[in-house]
């Protein structure tokens, strides 16, 4: 979530919405129907759609609110999100897309693109795609899409890097990028 409203929040006019589906590896360990590919085949669960720990979390580090609607898909691995943001002024998409190739730019594990990313792209990788930059007809909502692998970049890789960059070593030592 953060990834893909962080470059907008100085210009945020509201909550920000955030529409998250991972595969049945985020739902946890144990049984449940969340990650019981039988009961998901054909099907989109909801769970926890207000005050999930990620909206409260995103929320204090974003300092902006964050409403999060967490849903399982019948695919394994992978996150998708999208966010709805409303903007305090009228952007255009070349300044959108600014913004985020300002961020991200030099992030060895993210990349920017003009589409929407998919999730079956970046399952197996280690970063996260951020893109499909979709504004209303005013130029005041704007809608970003970004990706990531959850058993990777969403857990594994993200430790790596945080221990990495705590300890003072080269930020992507040890992930293959």
């Amino acid at each position: 979530m953060q990834l893909a409203v962080a470059p907008m929040r100085d210009v945020l006019a509201g909550p920000v919405q955030c529409f998250g589906v991972s595969g049945y590896s985020g739902a946890g360990t144990g049984a449940s129907d969340k990650n019981d590919p039988e009961k998901l085949r054909d099907n989109l669960m909801p769970y926890a759609l207000v005050d999930h720990v990620h909206e409260r979390e995103v929320s204090r580090h974003l300092g902006h609110r964050v409403e999060f609607m967490p849903h399982v898909a019948p695919h394994f691995r992978g996150i998708t999100l999208t966010a709805n943001l409303h903007l305090q002024r009228a952007f255009d998409r070349d300044e959108v897309r600014e913004r985020y190739v300002e961020a991200y730019g030099d992030e060895p594990l993210v990349s920017v693109l003009d589409e929407a990313p998919w999730v079956s792209r970046i399952a197996g990788r280690h970063g996260t795609e951020v893109g499909g930059f979709t504004l209303s007809a005013d130029g005041r909502r704007l809608v970003v899409v970004s990706t990531l692998d959850n058993l990777l970049k969403g857990a594994a890789t993200q430790a790596l890097q945080n221990l990495n960059l705590a300890f003072g070593l080269p930020e992507t030592m040890g992930i293959p990028t």
